[in-house]
């Protein structure tokens, strides 16, 4: 595939710093939040996702300086945040169940990871970042009905989804002629709207109510 630059270098490095800027704090904001309320703001497939393919592009494939700083910045966050998933979660998964899905979930992201790298050509890692980040937005709906708003706020909801525009706005302008890569923005900014909406109800439903937030979303 030709890289094309549709927009202006400069426009271009703004939403490079955009992304990278909006989507580390996403991650700040589920760490704080989550040891506020000792939960993990994140679901463990999207943590075992990101963890791969930052490990990639920060140490195996690096393709850009910015883009391998970005990157190891956020797997050391990205490990803060699986580190809450195993510790929170201890009291519902044993770890000697917890540990190994984990691991293997890893293995299991890192060979998918390589593969479409491999069969795509995308030394970027475009494809498998876009394929996160949709899986991600999908997960995260599903968060508030198993877990009410534990981990997680409306700022995390708003920054994801301005990161996931920027990234969204860049791809575009550099391969326009990829129906797949828009296809995989459009659907991951839906499900981000979506997920907006919901947390936006949930907290509606939940103010001035001392009611679990998960049981009323059930009913």
């Amino acid at each position: 595939m030709v890289m094309q630059h549709l927009l202006p270098n400069q426009m271009e490095l703004f939403l490079q710093y955009g992304l990278a800027i909006f989507w580390t704090v996403t991650y700040i904001l589920i760490i704080i939040q989550g040891f506020k309320d000792r939960s993990c703001g994140m679901p463990i497939p999207a943590i075992c996702a990101n963890i791969t393919w930052e490990f990639l592009f920060a140490f195996v494939m690096p393709f850009h300086p910015l883009q391998m700083i970005v990157s190891l910045v956020w797997l050391l966050l990205d490990c803060v945040i699986l580190f809450q998933a195993v510790y929170f979660a201890k009291p519902e998964y044993p770890p000697r169940l917890l540990l190994p899905a984990i691991f293997s979930l890893l293995v299991i992201a890192l060979l998918l990871h390589v593969g479409m790298i491999v069969e795509f050509h995308d030394q970027e890692g475009k494809y498998t970042a876009f394929g996160i980040n949709l899986m991600m937005s999908l997960l995260f709906i599903k968060l508030p009905f198993k877990q009410g708003l534990q981990g997680q706020t409306i700022y995390i909801a708003y920054y994801k989804m301005i990161g996931t525009l920027c990234a969204s706005v860049l791809c575009y302008s550099l391969y326009p002629d990829s129906i797949l890569l828009l296809l995989l923005a459009v659907l991951t900014t839906a499900a981000d709207i979506v997920y907006i909406v919901i947390v936006h109800r949930a907290l509606h439903m939940t103010k001035g109510s001392n009611v679990q937030l998960a049981p009323t979303l059930r009913a």
